[in-house]
């Protein structure tokens, strides 16, 4: 695994200690920047790996794949962790542009952001590692050096960037921050507060290039969080709320230039709904994405989420800016892909 870069390190302690982000001096950089950026990195990992091809290192990692069933029929790992049999089929996968009953998610994810882009609208895909992925030593008993122990994933999001799609890596951000706190649930799917304030910072640092988000900056600082005990449902006992420059609890809006979509993993937290509840609110990932912004996003989730979903309510679509699609990366593999209507 490559090391945490010095940024990276300085925006992962700032986000998970409340500190205001320090204001970059370099501009930040731009849409085709950022997609060339992570090209080179999954390219170079690619040749760290010494497989030579995307197809060698996954046949590599096929004795990793037999221990992940073997995983899966037990339900559990080390240390008190359970393995989240919904990403099995993820983990052992080594097609994931093909998808369920060759549905082509890398289709659905190419002609959605085609749709956006003629609706003036990027969009970025944030996809969540499996805990299997950020935490592999309590799975198996002999781990990659580097880590990775689903290059299909990488190469999915390099084969969205040769396309033009927009990615955030995550996996890398918390591999690198996952000895100094405590990432994810041992007995659940979903994430938990740290990755939750990591990945916004993240997110933030990306969307720092919009002029709204620029214009925006100055109230950031006045964006403020306090603990709160929530019932731990989930494994987690306290969460930090966001409270507002106006000293309320963080809402999200309807009209954001920011629209934010996915899955139950921008529930949890944020709100509380029939299925997840005693999980606190106004402290998910929306929340503290518009903290390191200073300005409240828009969320549409619902779990076992799809873009297909956005066509039929083509008004959400209306004076956005950008469009993220935030969720577990395993549902690429656990559900069919609708294709979206051109």
């Amino acid at each position: 695994m490559s090391d945490m870069s010095r940024r990276q390190f300085t925006l992962a302690l700032a986000a998970l200690l409340q500190a205001p982000l320090p204001r970059p001096v370099a501009p930040p950089p731009s849409r085709a920047a950022s997609i060339a950026a992570l090209s080179a990195t999954l390219r170079a990992e690619l040749t760290a790996s010494g497989a030579g091809s995307w197809e060698k290192w996954s046949q590599r990692l096929e004795p990793i794949r037999a221990t992940w069933k073997q995983a899966a029929a037990a339900q559990q790992g080390r240390n008190g962790y359970s393995f989240n049999k919904n990403a099995l089929n993820y983990l052992v996968d080594t097609d994931l542009e093909s998808g369920l009953n060759g549905t082509r998610p890398l289709d659905v994810f190419v002609a959605f952001d085609r749709r956006m882009k003629m609706l003036g609208i990027d969009f970025i895909y944030v996809p969540i590692p499996a805990i299997e992925e950020v935490y592999p030593e309590n799975f198996l008993d002999m781990p990659p050096a580097d880590l990775t122990v689903q290059p299909a994933m990488r190469r999915f999001m390099l084969s969205l960037l040769e396309k033009d799609v927009e990615v955030v890596d995550l996996l890398r951000p918390f591999l690198a921050a996952r000895d100094g706190y405590r990432l994810g649930l041992k007995h659940d799917d979903h994430w938990n507060d740290a990755q939750i304030e990591l990945a916004a910072s993240v997110v933030a640092e990306r969307l720092r290039r919009y002029n709204v988000v620029q214009a925006a900056a100055p109230q950031a600082r006045h964006y403020a969080t306090k603990a709160t005990r929530i019932a731990g449902e989930r494994g987690i006992t306290t969460m930090k709320q966001v409270i507002t420059p106006a000293g309320t609890l963080y809402e999200d809006v309807e009209q954001s230039p920011i629209l934010v979509v996915g899955d139950s993993n921008l529930q949890v937290y944020e709100y509380a709904t029939e299925n997840l509840y005693r999980t606190g609110e106004h402290a998910g990932f929306t929340a503290h994405l518009a903290r390191h912004l200073g300005l409240p996003v828009s969320l549409e989730a619902s779990g076992g989420f799809k873009l297909g979903q956005l066509n039929r309510e083509r008004e959400l679509l209306q004076n956005r800016k950008v469009v993220l699609f935030v969720g577990a990366a395993w549902v690429l593999s656990y559900l069919p892909w609708s294709p979206i209507a051109e």
